[in-house]
């Protein structure tokens, strides 16, 4: 495959993170956002609590100071109303003051001095105003004249520091706030140019799967050619083959001489081979193209006779096989039996070719309303990685005793897919110390299906584990 195809692979991890990246980048700019604007709301109210604060404070000792002289102007009692009303409004203007300078941890001594300076102020009014309504005038208007503004200017001027503090306070939490959300605005940009790379990533993924996509169907229609031709190649060499199977037939019954018979057997059982081999590749065509390998169910099949005569055919085949079978005498059910012939064939012969001369075992019982056949074999068990394809087509064993596997790899595929087309199913257990064991388990009536399907169809009995 090209190297572009594993873009998908190397990009995505890195997809993912940008993501990742930006999301919490956005959530970090929501964050530092609603904490700035969270943060200067109280500041911002707090100020200017405390400056109308400081602000009435002023005002109600200007309106009590005003108030003082007209009385002592006119000695009109109306204008001890007003001082009243400031002094009430200076008492609580003031314990709101000192409760918002405990939160803020304003100067205490500053406050300690306002309330010193104001407390002077309220007392001189009140001892002028209770002066002249003594009948004491001169003296009230002495100690006015003496002490009339005492203390106003130094009360203006600690006013005008608590509002300058206030004023820094504030001016402070705004330029924390508004670095904060310059912090937030060049997160924002970089959340931005991640989105792009983003994009730009996912893009090229998108483009990327589409080649991958474009590729593996010329795959398939490579893979699918591949196997058309291997199936019509099969089927034409079977007329060659055929001639040459009856010319070597019809020589050898003209009783050539001896060195001549030799060879014309050698040519027969080298056309035999050729022929079980073209057999093969046409079941693999008529497993992955004809829907399945086709099976002719017939009822009564005697799967333990099958699987006898099948065994003394390898025996003959190989002289210095030791198979033995353990079958009762009949067990029928609704199988083919050539194709279950040709099971039994393939499992023995790779049991033979693997076992390293031990013994080979086949054994037939009944299961309920099926059947199950086990082939055994000892030797070196099936390499681990191999195992989960050991029924791939085209998939030959190891080299045993030296020497590699014969055929084209399709026995144990041919066999799978038999006894999928039965209804069936099929494994291997393997492990150095049990040697190698293929289980067949079959119904006692099969079905026809597909064997592009890994599984039977619904239609089909599951059978017995």
């Amino acid at each position: 495959m090209p190297q572009h195809g594993l873009l998908p692979l190397r990009w995505s991890p890195l997809a993912a993170i940008l993501a990742a990246a930006t999301l919490l980048a956005l959530i970090l700019v929501n964050l530092m956002t609603l904490g700035g604007i969270n943060s200067a709301r109280p500041v911002i109210v707090h100020t200017r609590q405390s400056q109308d604060a400081l602000t009435r404070m002023r005002a109600a000792l200007a309106d009590a100071e005003n108030a003082q002289r007209g009385f002592l102007l006119t000695g009109d009692i109306l204008f001890l109303d007003p001082v009243q009303r400031a002094e009430e409004s200076l008492s609580a203007g003031f314990a709101e003051v000192m409760r918002m300078a405990a939160e803020d941890a304003m100067p205490q001594r500053r406050m300690s001095e306002l309330e010193r300076l104001t407390s002077g102020k309220m007392e001189q009014i009140r001892s002028t105003i209770e002066l002249y309504q003594g009948g004491q005038i001169t003296a009230a208007l002495a100690l006015f004249r003496s002490r009339g503004s005492f203390g106003m200017d130094e009360v203006r001027r600690l006013i005008d520091e608590l509002h300058a503090h206030e004023d820094r306070r504030l001016t402070d939490r705004i330029l924390r706030t508004r670095r904060n959300l310059n912090l937030a605005i060049w997160i924002d940009v970089g959340a931005g140019l991640g989105l792009l790379a983003l994009a730009a990533i996912l893009i090229a993924i998108d483009r990327d799967i589409a080649r991958r996509k474009v590729l593996e169907a010329a795959l398939r229609e490579s893979a699918q050619f591949q196997e058309q031709f291997v199936g019509v190649l099969g089927h034409d060499l079977r007329n060659p083959l055929g001639a040459i199977s009856m010319a070597t037939d019809l020589l050898l019954r003209l009783g050539p001489l001896p060195s001549q018979a030799t060879v014309l057997r050698r040519i027969g059982s080298s056309a035999a081979r050729m022929d079980r081999m073209v057999e093969e590749l046409l079941d693999l065509t008529r497993a992955r193209l004809a829907g399945g390998i086709p099976v002719d169910l017939k009822p009564g099949t005697n799967l333990a006779q099958i699987a006898a005569a099948a065994v003394e055919e390898l025996r003959i085949a190989h002289p210095q096989a030791r198979v033995n079978v353990d079958a009762p005498r009949e067990l029928t059910g609704e199988w083919d039996p050539d194709r279950m012939a040709q099971v039994v064939s393939n499992l023995v012969g790779n049991a033979i070719q693997h076992g390293t001369g031990a013994e080979v075992e086949v054994r037939v019982r009944r299961e309920g309303a099926g059947a199950i056949l086990d082939v055994h074999n000892g030797g070196p068990p099936i390499p681990s990685e191999l195992l989960p394809r050991i029924f791939d087509p085209f998939r030959r064993g190891a080299k045993t005793g030296g020497k590699q596997a014969q055929g084209l790899g399709l026995g144990l595929f041919i066999a799978q897919q038999i006894v999928l087309a039965h209804g069936g199913k099929i494994g291997v257990h393997s492990t150095k110390p049990e040697g190698t064991t293929f289980t067949i388990t079959l119904p006692s009536e099969a079905c026809r299906r597909s064997s592009s399907r890994l599984e039977p169809p619904e239609a089909c009995p599951a059978p017995a584990a």
